[in-house]
Formats: C-alpha cells, structure tokens, sequence
C-alpha cells in the first residue's frame, strides 16, 4: 500500500483559510481615545477533543456518543460524522467511541488515551480523536503490535492584511469575535509495505480504531473566539499544529510489517499578535471599508459578533 500525503512543511494554501466571518468587520483606525485603556482578564483557555466517526470500509459518517471517562460532558457526531466535546487540560484522558442508532450492536466501542496540554488564558488547545470503525472482527488474536513516535509542531500564521476576515479591533471594551477556520485533519500512510490479506485487514482495523481514516489529509471546520483587548488591533493569530510520526510494527509468527503514518495530533489557538489602536496608521480609511465595500474595514464590531 502506497499512501502519501506528506503534512510537514505545512504552508498557507494546505494549512488555513478563514471561511465564516461576519456581515460587518472592523479595520484599525486612529482614536483620540485609543490612550484610555480599561483594566483587562484574558479569558480562562478552552480544551477541546474533536474528530470525526466513520466505518472504515464504506468511509461513510457514523452516528455515535464520545465520553471522557470521569467527566459528566459528551458529544454526538452530526450529519457529517463530526464531534467537539469541552474538556479539561490533563494526562491519560479516556476517551470512549461508541456507536449509536440501528447499527450500534454490529460496531464495537473503542477507547483512545489522550493527553492535553495546558495552555494560555485566551487560548484554546484540541486534540484531534478520529476512529473509523468496522464490523469485522480482527483476523488474528496472536498479533504484536509496537508504535514509536516522533513529535515535532509546526505554526500557521494569518494575517489581518490577507484575510480580511481578521481586520479587527476593539473599542475601549473587550471585544470578541468569533470566527470559523478549515484545519487540516487526519493521517496518512508514508511508506510502502507489503502485507498479506489475512494481516492486511488487521492492520486497517488497528489503524482504523486507532489513528482513524489514515488515507490521506481532510479539512473539518473550526470555530475560535477571538478576544482582543481594550483599544486594540489584530494584527495576526495563528494555529500551531502538534504533529506526529508513528511507526507501527506489527509481528505474527511468520510476518512483520511497519506501517509508517504522520498527522495532526491536536492544535492550540489564540497566539495572537496586536498593535495599540491609538494613532495606528493603516490604509483601510477611517471607516470608509475596502474600496467601495462600506460594511469593510472601518468602525467597530459590537463586543460580541
């Protein structure tokens, strides 16, 4: 099998693209005011598990329930086989997929461990919890399996000059904005291997359950708060993408494949880059909006859009 997808090196067009944004946005602009600033709390950080459910034969999305085991909040998937559920930061979370609706008793539940790392007031961190279920059973119990894995991030910048979406700014209030932005998801088979059917089906369900549809990158849709300070400018936020290598080896008695497979992990929102608004010089006007678009550009967003 020959699968390759390679996601490091990520860059602008494969990474991001704001797709949602308001009827009206604001531009930085000179205030005679911009000097006055109130007293600010950045919000506390959001943690988030989020994926998709899928069968792993047909690719077709899944209706079923995602837990955190000790923790009172789930999820269900949506049309599209999708979920986000609120979390907490912390090691060795438990996550349990289990399939609901008519078919629920053909699907075995699966579990998947999941660390989330603490991070800053005002941002968010997702861990990314994809499971592509089967049917079938494994084809055989005497199988060893050994994963090494190799970590390293990679950071995605937008810019309020290219995404218009992003030209915002905050009165003397705080001012959150929300906004919706297609990341890159999944995993992908790096290398070529040969395995017979028999080890084959095992391999596709091991991954299927554990890593999720690993035939390549997908986009799924996110959604941010972005809150700016008083009397200021955003200039640009980024995406830093956990990333990850793993190696799997798998043994029977007379057959050993690996099966090397990279993706996204899980990634942290809300690193953003501001400028004071006070005697800010731009080019969007003060309040006139980009060329003829009046809801562009100019004046202020209620502090919450």
């Amino acid at each position: 099998m020959k699968m390759k997808s390679k996601i490091f090196g990520l860059n602008a067009k494969l990474a991001l693209a704001v797709l949602a944004v308001g009827t009206m946005f604001t531009g930085c602009y000179d205030s005679e005011n911009g000097d006055v600033k109130k007293p600010y709390v950045a919000p506390d950080p959001v943690y988030y598990i989020a994926g998709t459910v899928t069968d792993l034969n047909s690719g077709l999305p899944l209706p079923a329930t995602v837990a955190v085991t000790g923790e009172s909040a789930s999820a269900n998937t949506d049309a599209a086989g999708s979920y986000r559920l609120e979390t907490t930061a912390g090691t060795g979370k438990v996550v349990t997929v289990t399939v609901t609706g008519a078919e629920a008793a053909e699907y075995t539940p699966v579990t998947r461990t999941v660390d989330i790392p603490t991070v800053d007031a005002g941002e968010s961190y997702t861990a990314v919890v994809n499971v592509a279920l089967s049917k079938d059973a494994y084809t055989d119990a005497d199988v060893d399996v050994t994963v090494v894995v190799t970590e390293k991030q990679e950071t995605v910048r937008l810019t309020a000059a290219e995404n218009v979406g992003l030209d915002l700014t905050a009165d003397d209030n705080t001012a959150t904005f929300t906004r919706t932005f297609e990341v890159v998801n999944g995993y992908a088979v790096q290398n070529d291997y040969t395995a017979s059917a028999k080890m084959e089906a095992y391999i596709s369900k091991y991954l299927g359950e554990n890593v999720g549809e690993f035939g390549g990158y997908k986009y799924v849709l996110d959604t941010q708060k972005i809150v700016l300070k008083p009397w200021d400018c955003l200039i640009a936020v980024s995406y830093i993408y956990d990333l990850v290598e793993k190696t799997y080896t798998f043994t029977a008695e007379d057959e050993e494949v690996a099966v090397e497979v990279e993706g996204v992990a899980g990634y942290t929102f809300g690193e953003y880059e501001t400028q004071p608004n006070h005697n800010f010089a731009h080019s969007h006007g003060h309040g006139h909006g980009h060329g003829e678009n009046l809801n562009a550009g100019g004046g202020i967003l209620d502090p919450e859009m």
